[in-house]
């Protein structure tokens, strides 16, 4: 009995002992967003997006060292841990030292046999970010992208030169469960035990930016998507010698956001997945790698050659549908829009998790809409011309029974979340609408979508909440700018009459379009910005999807606010001097649309809306032009 009462308090003496020692340690509640918005190649050149969570992971990041023996004995414990940890964790090993190079980090953990990714943040991003003090320390970070845990992994060091025969606390373990199971961190700080992490200003004073070390991975992660050989990029960026002839071009677009292309602002409240944003920090390294003269610098901190995928990159679809024949796009003239009917040959309705659009020539197609047609009114207006498809702008000439997304350059291919799908009809065609632009030389294109379908069958998918996604959509038809007018604004505002879930948010203009924002204003609640676009680009819209979908209720109202610059100063004006310009289909002509991607816990309320929002849409008043203003 004695003993199991002595034993008992050295138990409790050594937990009391442990949690005063926190005490004096930094909270992690100092720190609760972490901004992680960048990219970073690991030690095999593959790049991590470290500022897109859509699944909703626990992030854990271990700063390690080459030469640091504490750091190098927990290399076995992290390959443990890893292959332990629940679903829904991504656990990275960092180099940050800032006087290793990239070479000697991968010889390093090929070495010592490291299983667990490692991330080579050449530029400090991360170590900006997270702050270390100590090799190794430890991070977690959230689903929220709040900071759970800082600190040792466990108690096995006491300090440096002291390590205990047995380990009492598992830190990092303990806080990463939690972290899955969305439970509050017991001890969100404990203090590491390891070697110094190296001050970044001491190395800032001694090194410089280099394309090897800081812009090689920033193009690669960034650019090379389209700036490669044989893309839609007029140039490639695939060497330091490209890099080099571009560098004044390359500072002036991203300084200016105009690359990489990404068209909503930071004062939407929500993220988009694929978000291509710089980080005010990677501008900056791009102006200082330039007004330094663009140093090369040390061969073996560049990354790998990155190998991108041209077949399909969702895998084998479950349907591939092909235009009939090639497409001729002309060496010079103005863009096209032509439309393709593609029959879907499918034994039952299905509900569609993805499309993957595969140009034919990549040099010419610069976006794609995807529309679906189950009353055969596209064939019509297909037959009635000679070439293959026929030509419209905006819309596909008819009213579509759904759509199936889109696809411009450098999106990315991904399934809807959690089960979701749109609603294909057997025996409907997809009609593609594909934007040309031409070269210079004759073309020719015969593009393919891949469709990709919810694994389950239609019923079952639709007796679960929140499987069924539709769309509706807001416009205002009243458009009359006068000529020369440079901030014509419009509006609209539509009221959900049910609860839903918004997945993402597609806004449209033509031509004249400046500027659009979107909010939602929830009963008794402030407006939340949906999406905010401070400078329209007809060019690079796009379709935007939440990170995360989240509900609006019913009684929510949509407000969508757009500018447009009917001015000479607009470089996008189809019309020098400037014309006075209406609502319409046509090049010259414009629109105000913002379309919703929906889905809603039960169908019935999803259908209802849709069906409201046809009513309310077919009430808008269209504005007479026939007469002169």
């Amino acid at each position: 009995m004695k003993w199991v009462l002595l034993t008992t308090f050295m138990m409790l003496m050594v937990l009391l002992s442990s949690l005063k020692s926190h005490e004096a340690q930094e909270s992690a509640a100092q720190i609760t967003a972490v901004a992680t918005d960048f990219s970073v190649t690991d030690l095999q050149g593959v790049v991590h997006h470290l500022g897109q969570n859509d699944r909703e992971c626990v992030r854990v990041f271990v700063f390690l060292s080459t030469t640091c023996p504490i750091a190098n004995s927990y290399l076995q414990e992290l390959d443990r841990l890893n292959e332990s940890l629940p679903a829904g964790v991504e656990l990275y090993g960092v180099v940050s030292d800032p006087f290793v190079t990239r070479q000697k980090a991968v010889s390093h953990f090929a070495l010592m046999k490291v299983k667990v990714t490692v991330l080579f943040d050449g530029s400090g991003l991360l170590s900006k970010a997270l702050k270390p003090t100590h090799v190794p320390e430890a991070f977690v970070i959230d689903r929220r992208n709040q900071l759970a845990y800082r600190g040792a992994i466990d108690n096995a060091y006491v300090t440096i030169g002291r390590r205990r025969t047995r380990v009492e606390q598992h830190y990092l373990n303990d806080a990463v469960r939690a972290a899955v199971a969305n439970q509050p961190v017991l001890i969100p700080s404990t203090k590491p035990v390891g070697c110094q992490f190296p001050e970044l200003s001491s190395a800032e004073k001694t090194g410089q930016v280099t394309y090897a070390r800081h812009i090689a991975p920033m193009l690669q992660s960034r650019c090379l998507n389209c700036h490669r050989e044989g893309q839609v990029a007029p140039f490639s960026l695939a060497s330091y010698a490209d890099a080099l002839a571009h560098s004044k071009m390359l500072v002036e677009v991203t300084q200016r956001r105009i690359m990489p292309p990404w068209i909503p602002g930071q004062k939407s409240q929500r993220k988009f997945v694929g978000d291509r944003r710089l980080t005010e920090r990677e501008l900056e390294i791009l102006s200082e790698w330039a007004a330094d003269g663009c140093p090369e610098g040390d061969p073996e901190d560049l990354p790998p050659t990155p190998e991108f995928t041209d077949g399909w990159q969702l895998g084998p679809p479950d349907l591939i549908v092909r235009m009939s024949e090639p497409f001729t796009v002309p060496a010079d003239g103005p863009d096209l829009l032509q439309n393709f009917v593609l029959p879907v040959e499918i034994p039952e309705d299905k509900l569609v998790a993805a499309v993957e659009f595969h140009p034919g020539n990549r040099r010419v197609v610069h976006h794609a809409v995807l529309f679906l047609d189950d009353k055969g009114q596209a064939r019509s207006l297909d037959a009635a011309t000679k070439e293959p498809g026929y030509s419209s702008f905006g819309g596909p000439g008819f009213l579509p029974s759904g759509a199936l997304g889109g696809w411009s350059v450098g999106n990315t291919a991904r399934r809807l979340p959690n089960e979701m799908g749109r609603y294909l009809k057997k025996g409907s065609d997809l009609v593609v609408q594909v934007h040309y632009h031409p070269t210079g030389r004759e073309e020719s294109d015969q593009s393919e979508v891949g469709l990709y379908f919810v694994n389950k069958p239609l019923r079952e998918s639709l007796s679960q909440p929140a499987r069924l996604v539709g769309s509706i959509w807001m416009a205002n038809y009243e458009m009359d700018i006068p000529a020369g007018e440079p901030s014509y604004r419009r509006s609209t505002t539509y009221t959900l009459p049910r609860d839903v879930i918004l997945v993402g948010i597609v806004p449209h203009m033509h031509l004249l379009g400046k500027s659009m924002k979107v909010t939602a204003t929830r009963p008794g609640s402030p407006p939340e910005v949906l999406i905010d676009v401070p400078d329209w680009n007809y060019n690079w819209q796009d379709e935007y999807y939440y990170e995360r979908p989240f509900e609006l209720s019913a009684g929510t109202t949509l407000t969508v606010e757009a500018a447009f610059d009917n001015s000479s100063e607009n470089p996008s004006n189809p019309s020098l001097p400037p014309q006075r310009v209406t609502w319409g289909e046509e090049t010259t002509d414009e629109m105000l649309f913002c379309f919703f991607l929906l889905t809603a816990n039960r169908p019935e309320d999803l259908i209802h809306t849709i069906m409201d929002n046809l009513g309310h849409d077919l009430k808008q008043p269209r504005k007479d032009v026939s007469q002169n203003p």
